[in-house]
């Protein structure tokens, strides 16, 4: 943890907050702070600075915070991964609002198995919770925009086209085509990731008839944490 991050509902007072739980743990246990000692602070979706702490027990904190920073701007990249196990995507979710990126798109592909989306991961609370990781990580308040896409069809015909009007649209697939390395980035730009099993062709195509150009990461096949990791990169 890099930074604090606090809700609104943490707030006991304009410059004041009370914490409990896992949060005062990690102060008392990883951080071993004590009172008068400061920590780095953020209000979610707001400004970030440092705290006092005032008091703290086994379980609860009370901080006095100044905030007068303002969080890094967002990446002009959109990216869109496919439904993949749990474990996978949480770790994903958390490094993709490390990086910055401006907006995540989780998607229902063939290969991706539909009883995924009964994860807790998907849940209020656990989506929070991994975007509050990387939030914390890269000393960051605003999280991306994150959508769940269960209907892969009514997605491709009806909103892909619309993207590529707007940004520089690419696929992530094998094959002869250009490196990603080699692709002159645009101002506003999404990549999009398949499954270990990759996109079906039907997938695919309906990605390229949008208009997304296709993009090789090598001859190699690679898992999607290391797709991923290896597209955005190229993005920064």
């Amino acid at each position: 943890m890099n930074l604090l991050l606090l809700n609104r509902s943490d707030l006991i007072a304009e410059n004041k907050a009370e914490i409990f739980g896992e949060k005062v743990r990690h102060l008392n246990e990883i951080l071993k702070l004590n009172p008068g000692n400061e920590v780095r602070v953020g209000i979610l979706n707001g400004k970030k600075g440092k705290a006092v702490i005032e008091k703290i027990e086994t379980e609860r904190a009370i901080l006095a915070f100044e905030l007068n920073e303002d969080p890094l701007p967002k990446i002009p990249l959109s990216v869109i991964v496919a439904l993949a196990r749990p474990k996978v995507l949480s770790r994903l979710i958390s490094d993709l609002v490390s990086y910055g990126v401006s907006k995540i798109e989780i998607i229902q592909t063939y290969f991706g198995d539909k009883g995924y989306w009964e994860n807790e991961l998907f849940t209020e609370k656990g989506m929070a919770e991994v975007v509050g990781k990387g939030l914390e990580q890269s000393m960051d308040t605003i999280p991306p925009e994150i959508s769940l896409i269960k209907r892969f069809g009514p997605y491709s015909n009806d909103i892909l086209p619309e993207y590529t009007a707007k940004s520089g649209c690419y696929i992530a697939l094998p094959g002869d085509f250009p490196k990603i390395g080699e692709i002159e980035k645009g101002k506003s730009n999404i990549i999009a990731i398949g499954p270990e099993r990759g996109f079906t062709k039907y997938e695919a195509n309906q990605f390229i008839t949008a208009g997304f150009k296709p993009v090789s990461l090598g001859n190699r096949i690679i898992r999607t944490e290391a797709a991923v990791h290896s597209c955005v990169a190229h993005f920064i």
